[in-house]
């Protein structure tokens, strides 16, 4: 009975330990340092700014109002010198006041509050991709750590994996030392070995714990040395090659804003039409023979037509016609230059592939080279440097082996960012 307790007691705290220990995932990674970075609220303030600008424009279209006073003294007005029949001749005041309320109507504008708003709005969804392109590079940046992360914890468990049987195989020169059957620099060679492996192993942590460190700034999680870093599973399509960064779909949206600047070109040339009125009172109003002040209004509509501007819009569109030319060349320019890394990041991919291959019969050769180096050692056949010579030469295949990975896991990365799956 006390057995099973024993056994239910000791699974709680397996368990207990096991969750204790944090796991965090490349895309949990991701997720929270894009929650976390500041320009991850910036495409939400371009929207709110276009918003408040797009209401500016619109507002071209409602009734302009503007309220107007004015109050003059002049030192001479128009006398007349005779008197009309049946009334006195009017005397105009030197002293002139007046109030009045304007209004204008936008009636038709040719289009061109409406072209206004639609080159706003491509200057918010260019500055929104723009600013994807930004943080695109944070996410990158993330990528790298991850996997420099993976590769420092890969290799931290190798040299571990060589200290421990450095110690096993000390224990065993020590018994020989005393037996006689090796001499005492034997154990001198192997534990000088040890300590350089406890070095080397403390430059893998310490390289690791800056690299958490920096991940953790820039994700705002909590994490640490212990933390347990889960190994992506990457699935890339190396058949078809689609370019979806934002900065190739920047130059997309720059050409149509450069239509949408055409369409406004042409509204400037269209005439416009427009109401107007005009309310108020003042001293005089409009009838000057009518002494004291008195209200007035004036109503009416006008045509506003610049039909002749030198062919200024004709080159406007010329010009705009260029700026898309270049535009189309710095996009294909760009799109060439993705293309010839992509190449890089395929053949890499390859490479990397094919060296884990071998590295498998390798570090297969190199632990039985070990082991029968050991054996050797024991037998007093080679010295203990002999021995730590093929120890190394088997911790750097698998050190090797780790890195291969990690480069085929972060090229297939890479590959992702430059077409734009990241």
């Amino acid at each position: 009975m006390m057995y099973r307790l024993f056994l239910i007691f000791f699974a709680v705290l397996l368990s207990f330990g096991t969750q204790a220990q944090q796991r965090l995932t490349l895309d949990e990674c991701l997720a929270a340092t894009m929650k976390n970075h500041p320009l991850s609220q910036q495409n939400k303030l371009y929207t709110e700014a276009n918003d408040n600008l797009q209401k500016n424009i619109d507002n071209g279209k409602l009734p302009q109002l503007s309220a107007n006073g004015q109050a003059t003294y002049q030192n001479e007005v128009i006398q007349l010198f005779f008197n009309v029949p049946g009334a006195p001749a009017p005397v105009i005041p030197k002293a002139q006041y007046k109030m009045s309320l304007d209004a204008n109507q936008l009636i038709y504008g040719g289009g061109n509050i409406d072209a206004q708003v639609i080159i706003e709005d491509f200057n918010r969804r260019i500055n929104q991709l723009n600013n994807d392109a930004e943080l695109y590079k944070i996410r990158e940046r993330i990528n790298q750590l991850y996997f420099s992360i993976l590769l420092a914890d890969l290799n931290a468990g190798v040299i571990n994996s060589t200290i421990e049987d450095l110690d096993a195989r000390l224990a065993k020169v020590k018994a020989s030392v005393k037996g006689g059957v090796l001499l005492p620099s034997a154990a001198e060679v192997l534990e000088a070995e040890k300590l350089k492996g406890g070095q080397r192993l403390l430059e893998v942590k310490t390289q690791k714990r800056a690299l958490v460190n920096t991940l953790k700034v820039l994700s705002g999680m909590e994490m640490d040395e212990n933390t347990l870093f889960v190994e992506p599973g990457l699935d890339v399509d190396l058949s078809v090659y689609t370019n979806r960064r934002p900065e190739f779909g920047v130059f997309g949206l720059m050409q149509q804003k450069l239509e949408a600047t055409k369409k406004l070109s042409i509204a400037k040339e269209l005439p416009k039409v427009y109401g107007f009125g005009t309310a108020g009172y003042g001293n005089p109003g409009y009838n000057f023979f009518k002494e004291g002040a008195a209200f007035f209004y004036t109503v009416g509509a006008k045509v506003s037509w610049n039909f002749w501007n030198w062919h200024q819009t004709s080159r406007e569109k010329q010009i705009l016609d260029i700026n898309s030319s270049i535009i189309e060349n710095q996009k294909d320019a760009y799109d060439l230059a993705n293309q010839a890394q992509v190449q890089q990041y395929l053949a890499d991919i390859q490479k990397a592939d094919e060296l884990i291959k071998s590295d498998e019969e390798i570090i297969r050769l190199r632990k039985s080279i070990t082991l029968a180096a050991a054996s050797q050692l024991e037998n007093g056949t080679i010295t203990a440097t002999e021995f730590v010579t093929e120890q190394i030469a088997s911790e750097q295949a698998l050190l090797a082996q780790n890195l291969h990975k990690m480069q085929l896991l972060q090229s297939k990365a890479l590959y992702k960012a430059a077409t734009g799956g990241l």
